[in-house]
């Protein structure tokens, strides 16, 4: 549908209106006054002893109130023209203006209406004038052709927006927008949320009355938002940088808003484009987004954000400013660093890839006494806090917590960043759009601020969605200790240069291409580009670098050209053209000067050690499948180790009194959490705290202290609080077995010697059955009992260790137990390929259900099937393989090439998603 004559005529009429009462205030009012009273202005100006005759002698003729009452009238007229004036510069500057005092503030309303409103006769008055003469046949110069199958034409479109001009207050630092172009119909526009707006003010502007604010409400319900904010709930609740939708009148508020699938169909919900007959594209510009003052963020966006950035105990990230649901606006570290839930859930991404990468390459071991064990280097605990933090969002908000896959599948279609949150002020958060970003940062927190900023844009240097250009020197003193030069190798968008002038020159260079590439394409920016063609690499470029001030109008200059061409800098130093910070060494703004500098008036920004800020390189990288060589870390009381699973061992409990009756209850802990019973699982009544309880013990058959089962499960609580969850976990268990049972005298949870620990006689644990399983293998006395024993590893490993549940212990458990199921299993192939090949092959086909992204198990199972002449087989497990690593983007090591042509497989065409479901079939 599009903008009918009939709602343009009702917005025209209104518009005239609307003037018309202006000039009845603005010029009728004075005239008429004027003719009534006469001038304000007195002839002479009257003596001090005449101003006291008049107003000691009574009043008969009522001159002197006449008079007031004229002057009153006069004032309220020059009052009236003042905030008229001021008013149109706000509209026109696309600002708003400041409140006045309440008395007046009704007046300085009715006026903001009035030039909104009249605003219409122009606008209207154009788009009638422009569908008027799309009948006319355009000029040769224009270079417009017609539609196909039409009479009529498109009016021609500029290349090239106007510029701003000179010694404007327009500033590109927090701006994603390009000047104003003449937009293309279509029937909704974008726009982001500044700050102090409402939706009732924006409805106001856009259609001259804020009752229609619904329509925006409506329209904006689901639609993808950027990294680090909540989508759109509460039309009272708005957070700067959010995207809204603003349907045209007289269309259908309800906007598509299809899920995200890749890269360019998030970028063409978030920038919607629109399609003339002819198929070519056009992109409206994107809208203004400035510095955000926002509300505190709700559930993360499922990308990379997981919801959108706990514990009090120094183990874990503390939060702060949280809201009524409990999502965190900042994360304090042990070490003194404070980020944001966008580089905690960008941690998390890059912890679920370290872990899959891992899985890919780890030789399979078939030593029995050794099964699941392991020589990677543990992840550093800020890392391991910033993701617990990341993934306490889910909990908070009662979702499931996704599982590392499914982390790595949702950040794959992740469009190009646009605006960074980089800190908080008082109860909201700041952010910045990158595309024009002209900021200096200054003092003894400017070093920690730029190093969190270009953390958390790093891992997105990944598949061409942001590029970050630093010199070495400025590299190295952001990341002392760190290996730039391997980091950059892993990260196809970190380019180091020698020299900050090389750094200008690739800046110079990438401007000058997206130029020529956006006036070829007749396209307005370079978000209007990526939708046009996905395929074209469009990172968002960032520079950081120190620049001198003989250099930083040069960078100022790229950075203000940039912002339509997604390029953007940020100055280690003074940006003296630009915005410039002074930062204390907690990140707080102690002083800040230019065109934005109000906007960061007792702001806080986020802000990074350095060895925090290692830790984190080394995890990104290792997140591309290229592990860093780094020395072991030192031991730290303030910054504890990553937890260590427990050895099969210490996982058997001491043999039961009696063995010859079988326990009322039995706990499953492979998989989701549940107890049984001889009349089935348990599915009411039982805590999830008690669940999580149970899990733990499960992990502990010789019995824990209540202080470390606290400080495990409930780190983020008062010990006092957390004394009362254990006691009622505990007493959920014992009351629920009792009740199921019938039995009311056990305990079922022993306590004994301050230690709690689960009665082996009265509940069954698969996990216990499992290493008990493993332990039997290695003790065996020869291959046929080994084999026997092996047998059954499949049939009691059901699941992940406790599936769902986040915390370190159990996330490094579930490792260990997938790692030593899978090895069980390949020493089993190992001992019955020679004569019970299919058996084998089947324990295999078990072995990648249980490790998906094993890359040697696969390569096994094509070892077999080529021994038993399957040459089709070897070609789908390949296609498999390569499916499977595509969902984490990676693909078979070379190893595998070499292994399928020394099979005499050539590598098959794998065609990607499409060949998926084909593949696992053909198994």
């Amino acid at each position: 549908m599009t903008y009918t004559g009939t709602s343009r005529l009702a917005d025209f009429m209104r518009g005239l209106g609307a003037l018309a009462v202006f000039m009845v205030l603005l010029v009728g009012f004075p005239i008429g006054l004027y003719a009534i009273a006469g001038s304000p202005i007195p002839d002479r100006i009257p003596s001090w002893e005449a101003i006291s005759t008049i107003l000691m002698r009574p009043d008969y003729d009522n001159r002197v109130f006449l008079t007031i009452f004229t002057l009153i009238c006069w004032g309220t007229w020059c009052l009236l023209v003042l905030t008229s004036i001021a008013e149109v510069i706000g509209f026109l500057a696309e600002r708003s203006t400041s409140g006045l005092p309440r008395p007046i503030r009704p007046l300085q309303q009715l006026i903001r209406d009035l030039v909104a409103t009249a605003a219409l006769t122009f606008s209207t008055a154009a788009s009638i004038a422009g569908s008027a003469s799309a009948t006319t046949p355009p000029q040769a110069a224009t270079g417009v052709h017609p539609e196909p199958g039409t009479t009529g034409h498109r009016s021609a479109e500029p290349s090239e927006p106007a510029a701003s001009p000179p010694g404007s207050d327009w500033t590109p630092l927090l701006a994603d927008q390009a000047p104003p172009v003449q937009e293309p119909e279509h029937p909704w526009r974008t726009r982001t949320v500044e700050q102090g707006d409402t939706l009732w003010d924006i409805a106001r502007r856009t259609y001259g009355s804020g009752v229609l604010y619904p329509k925006i409400f409506e329209s904006s319900q689901g639609i993808d938002q950027p990294d680090g904010l909540p989508p759109l709930t509460d039309p009272d609740v708005l957070h700067p940088g959010q995207r809204i939708r603003l349907p045209r009148l007289g269309e259908p508020s309800d906007a598509p808003s299809s899920p995200r699938t890749t890269s360019s169909d998030t970028t063409a919900d978030s920038r919607p484009t629109d399609q003339d007959k002819t198929g070519a594209t056009r992109t409206p510009a994107p809208p203004r987004s400035p510095l955000a003052k926002t509300t505190p963020t709700q559930i993360p966006s499922p990308v990379v954000a997981p919801p959108a950035e706990h514990p009090t105990s120094p183990a874990h990230p503390t939060l702060h400013d949280q809201n009524d649901h409990h999502s965190p606006l900042a994360i304090s570290l042990p070490s003194g660093s404070r980020i944001g839930l966008g580089l905690a859930a960008t941690l998390s991404v890059a912890v679920a890839a370290t872990r899959l990468h891992r899985r890919r390459r780890r030789p399979l071991n078939t030593d029995p006494g050794s099964f699941g064990s392991t020589t990677e280097p543990p992840l550093p605990a800020p890392v391991l806090k910033a993701r617990q933090a990341h993934m306490s969002t889910y909990t908070d908000h009662e979702a499931p917590a996704p599982s590392d896959p499914e982390l790595i599948r949702r950040d794959l279609p992740a469009a190009e960043p646009d605006n960074i949150v980089i800190g908080t002020r008082g109860n909201h958060t700041v952010a910045v759009s990158l595309p024009g970003l002209s900021l200096g940062l200054s003092g003894d927190g400017a070093h920690p601020a730029a190093r969190a900023i270009t953390t958390e844009l790093l891992p997105k240097t990944r598949r061409y969605r942001a590029e970050i250009v630093i010199p070495q020197t400025d590299a190295q003193a952001l990341f002392p200790g760190t290996d730039i030069t391997g980091l950059a190798a892993a990260l196809e968008g970190l380019i180091t240069t020698p020299s900050l002038k090389e750094a200008i020159e690739h800046l110079e260079t990438e401007l000058l291409r997206r130029t020529r590439l956006r006036q070829m394409a007749e396209l307005p920016d370079v978000p209007a580009l990526r939708i046009d063609d996905p395929a074209e690499p469009l990172p968002t470029m960032l520079l950081v670098a120190a620049v001198p001030a003989q250099d930083a109008a040069t960078v100022h200059a790229l950075a203000t050209l940039g912002r339509r061409h997604s390029i953007g800098a940020l100055l280690l130093g003074v940006c003296a053209p630009g915005t410039s910070l002074n930062l204390a060494s907690d990140g707080v703004v102690t002083g800040a000067d230019g065109p934005d500098a109000d906007q960061f008036t007792g702001a806080r920004l986020f802000h990074l050690t350095a060895d925090d800020a290692s830790g984190m390189l080394q995890t990104i990288q290792a997140a591309t499948g290229t592990e860093p060589d780094v020395s072991p870390p030192t031991a730290s009381t303030d910054t504890p180790p990553e937890p260590a699973p427990e050895s099969a061992a210490s996982l058997v409990p001491s043999p039961r009194p009696s063995q010859s009756h079988q326990a009322p209850a039995h706990l499953q802990v492979l998989g989701p959490v549940l107890l049984h019973t001889s009349n089935g699982p348990i599915t009411s009544g039982l805590r999830k705290s008690a669940k999580q309880l149970l899990a733990y013990l499960a992990l502990h058959p010789n019995g824990v202290t209540r202080d470390q089962a606290t400080g495990a499960l409930w780190p983020d609580l008062t010990p006092e609080s957390a004394v009362i969850q254990f006691n009622t976990a505990t007493t959920n268990i014992r009351k629920v077995l009792r009740a199921v049972t019938g039995l009311t005298e056990p305990k079922y949870i022993l306590h004994a010697a301050g230690q709690y620990r689960i009665d082996p006689d009265l509940i069954d644990v698969d996990l216990w059955q499992l290493t008990t399983t493993l332990m039997d293998a290695e003790r065996a006395a020869d291959d046929t009992e080994r084999i026997n024993t092996l047998a059954s590893v499949s049939d009691i490993y059901t699941g992940g260790f406790a599936s769902g549940y986040e915390h370190e212990w159990a996330n490094a458990h579930r490792e260990y137990l997938r790692r030593a199921v899978v090895d069980a299993l390949s020493y089993f192939v190992q001992l019955t390929q020679e004569t019970q090949p299919e058996r084998a092959l089947a324990a295999l086909e078990r072995a990648i259900t249980h490790d998906p992204y094993s890359e040697p198990v696969y390569r096994n199972v094509m070892r077999l099937q080529a021994r038993l002449d399957r040459p089709d087989a070897v070609r789908r497990t390949y296609q498999l393989l390569a499916s499977r690593l595509d969902e984490i983007d990676a693909e078979p090591h070379e190893d595998t090439h070499q292994l399928m042509a020394a099979l005499g497989c050539p590598k098959p065409t794998f065609r990607g998603n499409d060949d998926k479901s084909t593949s696992s079939a053909g198994k």
